[in-house]
């Protein structure tokens, strides 16, 4: 029997390419996200199965838990890919209504289908749970209430790996870089996100693609990685290191 891994936002960018990596390594794949066109679509392709999510629902998500683990008894891996982005914005300007909206899903559905499937998990005594961090859960950034979601983001991993680790079920998180999805692509190509300022700030002078994160998830749910738990992975060609080592004065010319 194979395994099975839940991917939330598995419709498009790192979800989706998360979901393919699984897919192709011979996993049954959940894919939950708010996109039924598109989610359906994959899961079709895939051979997957789409179910309708919207992770800002707390009854929604333990509905959804309830039925998955119910048509197929256990989860071996859940990947918390839902989320939305921010554009810029300053602290004192910012929207109180945008804060609680992406808070409601970055942080709180988060943190809501964790407890979901991690109390199932841990009842069984396996599983992994993957969280999804950014550049901004170790740097500052003009997106105050995404930026200060992604540091939670770390933490909540932290704690839920000393809680389950106990009863067998490993938690962790990526951090992505600048992946090139197809929310990013749109940013780019209205002028709100500078492609060149982005490449240059990365040692591999690349993008990062939403298949590089889907590689490094895949890993953090495999046996090759039994010992690794509470740990955020940065995949970002290197831009947390590059901007570090070019803010000094002392950089070599």
């Amino acid at each position: 029997m194979s395994k099975l891994v839940v991917v939330t936002g598995g419709a498009s960018g790192i979800g989706e390419a998360t979901a393919r990596r699984f897919a192709a390594g011979g996993w049954a794949v959940e894919i939950a996200d708010r996109n039924a066109e598109r989610g359906a679509a994959i899961a079709a392709e895939l051979g997957a199965t789409y179910t309708g999510l919207d992770v800002a629902d707390d009854d929604a998500v333990a509905a959804y838990a309830a039925d998955v683990l119910a048509r197929r008894g256990a989860v071996d891996a859940v990947v918390n890919s839902a989320g939305v982005l921010q554009n810029a914005v300053r602290v004192l300007e910012m929207d109180m209504a945008e804060y609680d909206r992406i808070h409601a899903i970055n942080v709180r559905g988060t943190l809501v289908v964790n407890r979901a499937f991690g109390t199932a998990m841990a009842a069984r005594g396996a599983g992994v749970l993957i969280n999804m961090g950014s550049l901004t859960t170790y740097r500052p950034s003009g997106q105050p209430a995404y930026a200060m979601g992604k540091t939670s983001i770390r933490m909540l991993t932290e704690i839920l790996a000393a809680e389950l680790g106990p009863s067998g079920v490993r938690v962790n998180a990526v951090a992505p870089g600048y992946v090139l999805t197809p929310a990013m692509q749109a940013r780019i190509d209205s002028g709100q996100r500078d492609p060149k300022l982005i490449i240059e700030k990365a040692a591999l002078r690349r993008f990062v693609q939403p298949a590089d994160v889907g590689e490094a998830i895949w890993f953090l749910c495999s046996d090759a990685a039994s010992a690794i738990t509470g740990v955020t992975l940065p995949i970002d060609a290197g831009w947390l290191a590059t901007s570090a080592y070019t803010a000094y004065a002392a950089v070599p010319e």
